[in-house]
């Protein structure tokens, strides 16, 4: 049976394309996005799935897509697009850094300023409830 995406439902989880990112951030995205399929309690439309910054930039539905970027705006051409208009809703000594609106938006930047830093981002993204406040907007869930 062929998969289903929704465009309102399905995250994108964005990754730089190169060497660096896919060696390093690639891995963050997949385990984020084991995550939040366990989330979507089997429903097929509340699933997530891992891309590439050009294939974000260069589709023409990608931006009716909610997404989180992995990586920061010098490896991820997508973060570096969304970072500035994004407000920082954490920060640990300017060394990593979770932006998103947590009251409205469907934009997420998680990264530090070398690899173990945005691991602790992502990390910091799902332990901290980060995580369930931006799907709980994107899948309209009630708290």
């Amino acid at each position: 049976m062929p998969r289903y995406f929704d465009i309102r439902s399905t995250v994108l989880i964005v990754v730089g394309y190169g060497i660096l990112p896919e060696e390093e951030d690639r891995p963050i995205a997949y385990e984020l996005k084991r995550i939040i399929d366990s989330r979507g309690e089997g429903t097929e439309s509340r699933s997530a799935v891992v891309v590439t910054d050009m294939w974000m930039l260069n589709q023409e539905m990608a931006d009716l897509f909610p997404a989180i970027a992995i990586g920061g705006p010098g490896v991820n051409a997508f973060a570096s697009q969304i970072y500035e208009d994004l407000p920082v809703a954490f920060t640990r000594d300017q060394r990593l850094f979770i932006q998103m609106n947590p009251d409205a938006g469907k934009r997420v930047a998680l990264w530090g300023m070398d690899q173990p830093a945005t691991r602790e981002a992502a990390d910091l993204f799902v332990n901290d409830g980060f995580l369930d406040r931006f799907l709980d907007l994107v899948w309209h869930r009630d708290r």
